[in-house]
């Protein structure tokens, strides 16, 4: 008897280590109940908060932003990939939903991460390219000038507007070459004038910038987002491991 009452503790401290390596959806999209950093004030949890519902309002699609300080010893992808799978983000038979996983501490495990894992029925209008740039385009430069609200607005804007075929993917990648190549045109005018005033006052003479200049910068990606409402139910949760990644 006392044999079998200590098998039955030890079942239940395992199966508790198990299923408490993920939390549980409450009645939010926008969980930093488990880690220490604080990435946004309350007003822009509440905005951020705002433009989830909102979304899953207009679309019926779902994204969950997910903050944590540990990845229990797994890879960025599988563990957005299976929070995507035990909360059941998205709706049933659609598999629509989307997982924002951000990991903003340095640790044994690794630097600062973060994912975007993308449920099977978004596969198609945000395929793994595309989350890549988001993550390169909108998420990481922000957050490494610690811009976490604009970072997250900007990736949660282009999401929406990807899977509501606002535009496709391909206008996003075509849309963030035409500003790279841009800034790259800019930035050799720039090197251009320098040499040439190096070279000018070399001689002798001399070149002031006063009345006139050249201002140029790179093309952004916003849009606004308002409204609000109650929590949809749960019941997708098909992801198949689509999405990427990246450091900050």
């Amino acid at each position: 008897m006392k044999n079998k009452i200590l098998n039955i503790i030890l079942f239940l401290l395992i199966s508790f280590s198990v299923f408490s390596q993920f939390p549980s959806p409450k009645y939010h999209r926008y969980y930093n109940n488990f880690s220490a950093v604080t990435l946004l004030n309350d007003s822009e949890e509440e905005l951020i908060e705002k433009q989830l519902n909102t979304f899953e309002q207009e679309t019926s699609n779902e994204i969950f932003v997910i903050i944590v300080d540990n990845l229990n010893g797994m890879e960025p992808w599988d563990y957005a990939t299976k929070i995507g799978e035990d909360w059941g983000v998205g709706k049933e038979k659609e598999d629509n939903g989307i997982v924002i996983l951000i990991k903003p501490v340095k640790t044994d495990e690794g630097g600062r991460k973060v994912f975007i894992s993308v449920g099977r029925g978004l596969e198609s209008v945000i395929p793994d390219i595309t989350a890549k740039e988001i993550v390169d385009n909108e998420l990481t430069p922000n957050f490494k000038n610690k811009e976490f609200y604009l970072g997250l607005k900007s990736s949660i804007d282009v999401l929406s507007s990807l899977a509501k075929k606002e535009y496709d993917y391909k206008t996003y990648s075509e849309k963030n070459d035409r500003s790279i190549t841009q800034g790259i045109i800019v930035l050799i005018i720039i090197i251009v004038v320098v040499i040439l005033m190096i070279r000018r006052g070399g001689r002798g003479g001399g070149m002031t910038i006063g009345g006139s200049g050249f201002i140029g910068g790179f093309g952004g990606f916003r849009g606004d987002s308002s409204g609000g409402g109650g929590f949809g139910g749960l019941g997708g949760g098909s992801f198949g491991g689509g999405g990427a990644g990246g450091d900050w």
